[in-house]
């Protein structure tokens, strides 16, 4: 337990590695490569979610055979970082963090090194051709997000990952009346509450379409739980369909992958401060 505890804190900030305000401020101005391999659905999905989501940086894209065009210039580049365990047969790159994720790096290089990890958006492990519309939308809105997030910090220390995690999203109120998604067989109860009452709300198991349907429709009604595994954790969260907005964020070992009773309660009480701090 100390062991694990000592990993999880010394775990990336939510979603980027930036400690300065200032250097968030730089990024501004840095000339985003999106970084196309020859996966087809991959691609114009990757297009797509960056032309309708991305707004923190200027951006282009580029064939990962032709980025000799980039060495010298102020960029960054978006690209797929596949995870050991991951089932996804696209040809993309991998880490050493072991990430399952989209990511922004300030070089290039199909296996990602720490000190040039910027920003990331955990993805889903399996990952079929008609799977990347989504998971390139949500990617793209949580990196987004995190920025537009982190960017607005009053001091460095507002973006440490302690104050991310206690702060990020600013509005928690949004969960309080979202119906919850979660696909089917990955709720995991023990004893006799269900899962609508441990949350306090309305919760539905549901086929991964209709959590995908959620996605493309951007449906401001409903919030869903995924995770993201890798060799040392398993990444769990709870996002609202419409702008992937940041609902729950925790890592549990890599076998407790599926939503359980702590996670439902633990957004119970988000609610439940939230509906107090409204008053």
């Amino acid at each position: 337990m100390i062991a694990f505890v000592l990993a999880f804190a010394n775990a990336f900030a939510q979603f980027g590695t930036f400690k300065k305000k200032e250097d968030i401020e730089k990024f501004k101005d840095t000339r985003l490569v999106v970084v196309l391999f020859q996966d087809s659905a991959y691609s114009a999905s990757i297009i797509a979610a960056v032309e309708r989501y991305w707004t923190f940086t200027g951006f282009e894209f580029a064939e990962d055979t032709a980025l000799y065009r980039y060495k010298k210039g102020d960029f960054a580049f978006l690209y797929f970082s596949k995870s050991k365990g991951s089932k996804i047969k696209a040809r993309v790159a991998s880490s050493e963090e072991d990430m399952n994720a989209f990511v922004i790096t300030k070089k290039f290089s199909r296996r990602i090194v720490r000190e040039n990890l910027l920003v990331y958006g955990f993805c889903g492990n399996r990952i079929d051709t008609n799977d990347w519309e989504t998971e390139s939308t949500r990617a793209i809105q949580l990196m987004n997000n995190y920025l537009n997030f982190a960017v607005q910090a009053k001091s460095n220390s507002e973006i440490s990952p302690g104050s991310l995690m206690s702060k990020y999203p600013s509005d928690k109120a949004q969960l309080v009346d979202k119906k919850l998604l979660i696909e089917g067989k990955q709720i995991e109860l023990k004893g006799k509450e269900d899962a609508p009452t441990l949350f306090d709300g309305d919760v539905e198991e549901v086929e991964i379409e209709e959590i995908q349907k959620a996605i493309k429709w951007q449906d401001n009604g409903l919030a869903y739980y995924y995770y993201s595994k890798d060799e040392k954790f398993c990444n769990k969260l709870v996002l609202s369909a419409a702008n992937s907005e940041l609902m729950y964020f925790t890592k549990e070992s890599p076998e407790k992958c599926k939503c359980n009773a702590g996670n439902l309660k633990a957004l119970k009480d988000i609610k439940s401060k939230a509906i107090k701090a409204g008053h």
